[in-house]
């Protein structure tokens, strides 16, 4: 009986583990961006809005996330990591409808102590 080979499992690309990206020609980025595909909530209006999202690139200092066609978020949100449970208070850097480019501000774990402007967040431990 003959396999022909199909590539990688779609669970084995959805894995923490990810390859880095080197940067692109002209790119002004610091850190190595790791190809990902988490799933993520942005978090707005001191926990009043919430919109789930893809993220798909992560580094220490920004992301790249990929919301429904036809979604907008404020220039100012937070981004949670909902497997690991950490979030990021970020700035929107690049839009690309619908991906988005994310500036980290700060970076804290839900099971940690969070900053004063950050407290509502606890509601997502």
């Amino acid at each position: 009986m003959e396999t022909s080979y199909r590539g990688p499992s779609r669970s084995s690309m959805m894995t923490d583990a990810a390859m880095a990206l080197p940067p692109r020609a002209g790119d002004s980025r610091k850190f190595l961006r790791q190809r990902v595909y988490l799933s993520g909530r942005i978090i707005y209006g001191d926990g009043s809005f919430t919109i789930n999202c893809r993220i798909r690139d992560i580094s220490e200092c920004g992301a790249r996330i990929v919301l429904s066609v036809g979604m907008v978020i404020p220039t100012h949100n937070i981004l949670v990591q909902v497997g690991n449970r950490i979030v990021h208070d970020a700035a929107v850097a690049r839009i690309a409808s619908p991906e988005f480019g994310l500036k980290f501000i700060s970076t804290h774990s839900l099971d940690a102590v969070l900053p004063p402007h950050m407290q509502y967040l606890k509601r997502y431990r």
